[in-house]
Formats: C-alpha cells, sequence, structure tokens
C-alpha cells in the first residue's frame, strides 16, 4: 500500500508535538505529581497531538510547496535578496540565544528555535517587500563613493534600466512579443503578481472566451521568457489602499516612475488624468497605420454584408474595414470606391466609402 506524504507529516507532527505538550506539562509539574498535574500533562500531551495531526501539513508541506511554486517565477536577482533577508534575521537570531538561554525551562529550549524562524521568516519578508527601496539605496550608496576620474570614451557609459509595467490586456492581445522583437522598446518589461493572478483566474474560469485569453496570456509569457530580447520580471508586490487591477497598476507605476503597456481605454484615461505615461499598442498601431483621407479612391473587395441601406464591406490590407454604401449585391467583386468620411472608435478605424459609378 502506498503511503503519502501528507500522512507520514501529520503523523511526524502529531508525535512531536504530543511530546512537546507532554514535556512542557511535565516541566510544569512537581516531581510527585498529583492527579490534577497528571491531568493537566495529558491534556496537555492529547492536545500537542491533535494540534499536530491537523496543522504540520500546512506549516511544513504547504510552505514548501507555494515556496517551490513561486521560486520558478521569482527572478534570480530577486532570489539573492531575500536570501540575504533571511541571513540577517538568523544573525539578530543568534544575538538574542544569549540573553534567552536564561530564562527558565523549557522556554530557554524552544523559544531561540522559534525566534530564529520567526526572525528569519520577518527577514525575507521585509527584504522581498522593500526590494526596489533597497535596490535604489545601494544604487544611490554606490554612487556617494568616491570614483575614479571618467574617461573620454562615451561607449562605457551605462543609461539606468528602464522598466515597463505590462497589463493584463497587452499580455493576452499579443502584440507585445513582435513590438518586442523589432526593437523599439528598450528595459525591462515588468510583470505584476496581481497580473499574473489575474492571467491565471482567466484560464481556469469556466468561460470558453475568457479561458482562452487567459491560456493565451500565460503561453505569450512563457514564450517571451525563453526568446525574448528584453528580460521580464515576475514582481510580487503588495500595493496598499487598492483592490482592483488597474487601481494597483496606477499606484504602481506611480510609486516606481514607470510607464504602463496596455490596450484598456478607461486604464488610459485613468493613468493619464493620475500623471502616469502610459504606451498603448492600439494607438502605436495605429501611428503607423497607411493615411486614409476623405474623397481618396480605393480598390477593395467587398466580402460581407453590412448592418444597413445594402451596404458591404471590404476592408483595407491592414484590417481596416471600408463600409460601402449600396454594395451588398456585389460581394465577392473588386470594386473602386471613394472615401466620403473616417470614424475613429476605441478599438480602431472605420473607413465610410461609396462606389465610384454612382
Amino acid at each position: 500500500m502506498k503511503v503519502s506524504l501528507n500522512f507520514l507529516v501529520r503523523i511526524a507532527g502529531m508525535l512531536a508535538l504530543a511530546y512537546l505538550g507532554w514535556a512542557i506539562g511535565h516541566s510544569l509539574s512537581d516531581p510527585h505529581p498529583d492527579e490534577l498535574q497528571m491531568f493537566a500533562t495529558q491534556l496537555l500531551f492529547l492536545a500537542g497531538a491533535g494540534l499536530g495531526l491537523l496543522v504540520t501539513p500546512n506549516l511544513t508541506i504547504a510552505p514548501i510547496e507555494d515556496l517551490l511554486r513561486r521560486s520558478r517565477s521569482i527572478p534570480l536577482s530577486d532570489l539573492f535578496l531575500i536570501g540575504a533577508g533571511v541571513m540577517i534575521g538568523l544573525v539578530f537570531a543568534v544575538l538574542l540565544t544569549v540573553p534567552m538561554s536564561s530564562l527558565p525551562e523549557p522556554i530557554n529550549r524552544y523559544l531561540p528555535a522559534i525566534t530564529a524562524a520567526l526572525l528569519a521568516y520577518i527577514g525575507g519578508t521585509v527584504f522581498s517587500i522593500r526590494k526596489h527601496d533597497i535596490v535604489e539605496g545601494l544604487r544611490h550608496w554606490g554612487r556617494a563613493t568616491p570614483t575614479p576620474p571618467l574617461t573620454l570614451d562615451a561607449r562605457e557609459a551605462k543609461p539606468p534600466t528602464r522598466r515597463l509595467i505590462l497589463d493584463t490586456s497587452a499580455i493576452i492581445d499579443g502584440r507585445i512579443a513582435t513590438v518586442v522583437h523589432t526593437g523599439f522598446l528598450e528595459g525591462t518589461l515588468i510583470v505584476p503578481g496581481f497580473v499574473l493572478a489575474e492571467l491565471q483566474q482567466l484560464a481556469d474560469s469556466s468561460d470558453d472566451l475568457r479561458r482562452a485569453k487567459g491560456r493565451r496570456g500565460l503561453e505569450l509569457l512563457n514564450n517571451m521568457q525563453k526568446d525574448s530580447p528584453l528580460s521580464i520580471e515576475v514582481v510580487n508586490i503588495e500595493v496598499s489602499g487598492a483592490t482592483k487591477v488597474d487601481d494597483k497598476l496606477v499606484a504602481m507605476a506611480r510609486q516606481y516612475s514607470c510607464p504602463i503597456i496596455t490596450n484598456d481605454f478607461n486604464l488610459n484615461r485613468v493613468a493619464g488624468l493620475q500623471g502616469v505615461k502610459v504606451l498603448s499598442l492600439n494607438q502605436l498601431s495605429e501611428s503607423v497605420r497607411p493615411p486614409v483621407i476623405q474623397d481618396q479612391r480605393l480598390h477593395v473587395i467587398i466580402r460581407n454584408e453590412g448592418n444597413a441601406r445594402q451596404q458591404g464591406v471590404g476592408y483595407l490590407e491592414d484590417g481596416t474595414p471600408v463600409i460601402i454604401e449600396d454594395a451588398r449585391h456585389l460581394i465577392g467583386q473588386s470594386v473602386e470606391v471613394i472615401v466620403t468620411r473616417l470614424h475613429q472608435t476605441q478599438t480602431g478605424r472605420l473607413v465610410f466609402a461609396h462606389l465610384a459609378e454612382s
């Protein structure tokens, strides 16, 4: 019969905490305990056994699995910072061992180990949360130290790395991967942990469309981490005072002075009102499209029916819809049209035209 690791850990935790409860009860009792003290020791023994059976996996297996899962997406530099925080916490724990050893039994035996674990956890957590401040502090300290005279070779000067925050909509859209490979963007792409969590939530959705979007975004991120010319960092930063993803993005961008790459029209407006720079892939796409002006003659193939007035719909080479009046009967034919007006929407541009023969 196969025995699971969870079961073994529960049994080990039950035995360990049961012994701890018995040791505490025995140390607090008289050399010749009475019935009440023996009963109290037995209660501590049973309480320790039950507590160990219930909570040991949550204190051992679950944190280790969560740590391994997070370590796959945490950059190596963040791991070094967390390790440094843990080491500093352990140093403080060692300094506190001497005064704690003078405490009465059995506290002096267990409190140093508990303190060491607690301070190591606090050190790693603090360094993880404040990693950007720590890095900036080290950079300022490095600039403050005496440096040798500058050389005349300008190639040795390296500009500071630019950080760009990716929004969920920009990741799902997919065009960011192509833009990155063109070389128009420079710096480091930042994927906040709450954006990654939103993608995972979409990928686990019961709705087929939302699930496909989430999986597309996760797959795109995975591919970009493998072959993107720009480095991609997944950062776990908790933004206080904000619950929505858009609010967290704006607050994070303001705190670290980073632009946001997004396709969300509302996020673009809100971020702009708060002084945050936004790089919109839709606006970039619009700016590089071939210009179309009023009264211009175009040759298009009518492919679909329109919504009203016997309209036919064709498309330019860049995918812009051309809505042609009284052309529904010409579906499948190539015709010459004259542009009558242009209409800009949140998602793109619409071109209205009529047949050149009319």
